[in-house]
């Protein structure tokens, strides 16, 4: 009984955590439009406030595993939390204060992104899979809440208001993880065995730890990129922005219970390969609608499967960090490495399209561009599924 009622308390606390992970950064493209007369900032200027919490991603996730080993999970999350707390405050009053306050929002982020994979191997590793399942389906629900109710928020309490709102999520994880007990679980001895040659070969020399991060990139890359030009793309077709808006929140909604479930299914190799096969097919069709079909019912399947196919291959990316990881130290080590390149890469994505949409001319030959990589994403996919099983880490 106490164990469950453990589990339960746990779960609530990542629930709360994965809630910060894209707030502060999603809430912000809605009114930006609001921000940006404000301050009187160039087009330029604008577009670095959702740069800069990715290249922070990029720049400071290898850094974070040092930090968790000097100050422990625990107190990493405690100061992040407390960090985004300021930093949202920080954002609303002056020019200079909205860039700090979003780099710090981007420090505090990229600690948490870390962490939370982290303190999941530390606290309850035999439930890895269900909690990661947690984290990535809170990340999905709360983007979208927020995508959709900022801009009327903003509107009726004004932009500084809404944007300090932030730190109200911020404040309750805090408040709740200082409830968290500091004695570290250990690794139960139910987890499946690893090979003893693979703990002594350091992280960074790990082949498996590149490939994944690799995948982490081209993944991100595709997501953030969608993110960027969906809007755009749809109403390309003849779609009102409004309604375009609004197949822009299904998109991020759509892929909650799906993040939720393919955690489930990473046990096995078998399992795995299937997994790659769907998310191949989801690109692929998503991608193809957008490119050739005008009719609205297709958009919104398009953005149906978009919206699970990317929520699903994110999901199986911060699974795989708890899976190839036999210590809460490797996971935070992990993690840093596997995040920074992630996101770098991902940070040019929308700029890189971007260009290539101007040079094309239109979007049917940016988006078949975009098909090629996430083909390459996938491949990559299944051959660091064959590494995994190699390394028996899923049997």
């Amino acid at each position: 009984m106490n164990q469950n009622k453990q589990g339960i308390n746990f779960t609530f606390e990542v629930f709360l955590l994965a809630a910060n992970l894209r707030l502060a950064i999603i809430g912000i493209p809605p009114i930006v439009s609001k921000v940006q007369a404000f301050f009187h900032l160039t087009t330029a200027l604008t577009g670095a406030l959702t740069t800069i919490p990715l290249l922070c991603f990029g720049f400071l996730s290898v850094l974070t595993a040092p930090v968790i080993r000097r100050l422990g999970t625990k107190r990493t999350i405690e100061f992040a939390l407390l960090m985004l707390a300021i930093a949202n405050l920080l954002r609303t009053y002056v020019s200079w204060g909205m860039f700090a306050g979003t780099i710090f929002v981007g420090a505090g982020i990229t600690m948490l992104n870390v962490s939370l994979p982290a303190l999941i191997v530390e606290r309850q590793p035999q439930d890895a899979g269900r909690l990661n399942g947690v984290y990535t389906a809170s990340i999905n629900i709360i983007s979208a809440i927020v995508g959709g109710i900022a801009v009327p928020v903003a509107n009726a309490l004004g932009w500084q208001f809404t944007v300090q709102l932030f730190s109200v999520p911020a404040i309750i994880a805090f408040l709740a993880t200082l409830l968290l007990p500091n004695k570290k679980s250990r690794r139960q001895s139910s987890a499946p065995s690893r090979p003893a040659g693979g703990s002594q070969t350091p992280i960074w020399k790990r082949g498996h730890v590149w490939m994944l991060a690799l995948f982490m990139g081209l993944q991100s890359m595709i997501f953030y990129t969608i993110v960027a030009w969906l809007p755009n793309v749809l109403t390309s077709h003849g779609l009102s922005a409004t309604t375009a808006g609004w197949l822009f929140s299904i998109f991020q909604i759509i892929g909650a219970p799906f993040a939720y479930l393919v955690p489930r299914a990473t046990t096995k190799v078998a399992n795995l390969q299937i997994l790659m096969g769907s998310l191949l097919a989801g690109y692929l069709v998503g991608t193809g609608i957008l490119i050739f079909f005008d009719a609205t019912w297709l958009l919104i399947l398009a953005c149906l499967v978009l919206g699970i196919t990317t929520a699903s291959v994110f999901t199986f990316s911060l699974t795989m960090i708890t899976t190839i990881s036999q210590t809460p130290q490797e996971a935070g080590s992990v993690g840093g490495i596997v995040q920074s390149i992630g996101y770098l890469i991902a940070s040019v994505g929308p700029t890189i399209f971007g260009v290539i949409k101007t040079t094309l001319g239109n979007w049917p030959e940016t988006l078949i561009v975009m098909s090629i990589i996430s083909v390459v994403n996938i491949l990559v996919g299944f051959t660091l599924i064959q590494v995994i099983r190699k390394n028996q880490f899923v049997f």
